[in-house]
């Protein structure tokens, strides 16, 4: 018997497999087989999270850096728009001035009404530009834009614009590209959420020649 009970348990599994059968009949005798769980291996540990505490650490470091970088990013975006904006306005003052050469005609750009009427200026005097501007063929010369006015740029008023003060209202071009304003200048000032760490101001110049340019604020030499 003991040698069968040898021979019916040859081969078995080794020590720490679970065996999948209960039970094995030999000789006309049967012999249970006990299960034995698998244990977990040496080197495996539990899963563990975050705590409430290491949550509220990593979120209040988080806050401190977006307070600090906050500033510096209001600044650099000021500094962006103020940077578009007057590009934007030298580009239309230059195309205007291009337009007036090629058709042989005046050429004016003015300052949008805010408020007011479709294509309507604000007039001659000294004006806020972040409304827009208009860019018309001037055949009468009137510096304003009219039913016989030939549209050639539209400008929609400017976003995140803290005021764009003009000493004209409009600008007009000869079919020689001069101007016929006095020199002129335009100041661009950063949006009032800046305030606390504002870029400087930008300003552009028109000369009598009719070319615009960048200066620093409050020098038109």
């Amino acid at each position: 018997m003991c040698a069968g009970f040898r021979d019916g348990w040859q081969g078995a599994p080794s020590r720490g497999v679970i065996f999948h059968e209960a039970a094995r009949t030999i000789g006309g005798t049967t012999f249970e087989r006990p299960t034995m769980p698998v244990p977990p291996p040496a080197n495996r540990r539990p899963h563990r999270g975050f705590t409430v505490i290491e949550l509220a650490i990593v979120l209040a470091i988080v806050a401190i850096l977006v307070r600090a970088a906050a500033p510096g990013l209001s600044r650099l975006v000021a500094a962006r728009a103020l940077a578009a904006q007057s590009s934007e306005f030298m580009a239309a003052l230059r195309f205007a001035r291009a337009s007036a050469l090629q058709r042989g005609s005046a050429v004016t750009v003015c300052a949008s009404a805010p408020g007011g009427p479709p294509l309507a200026c604000q007039g001659t005097h000294a004006a806020d530009w972040r409304g827009g501007w208009i860019v018309f063929a001037d055949r009468d010369r009137h510096g304003m834009p009219d039913e016989r006015s030939f549209l050639l740029q539209v400008q929609q008023p400017l976003q995140h614009s803290g005021g764009v003060a003009g000493t004209r209202g409009s600008i007009s071009f000869t079919a020689g590209g001069f101007s016929t304003d006095a020199s002129s200048h335009y100041l661009f000032s950063p949006p009032a959420e800046a305030a606390l760490d504002a870029p400087p101001a930008v300003m552009v110049c028109v000369s009598k020649q009719g070319r615009p340019r960048l200066a620093n604020a409050g020098a038109c030499d």
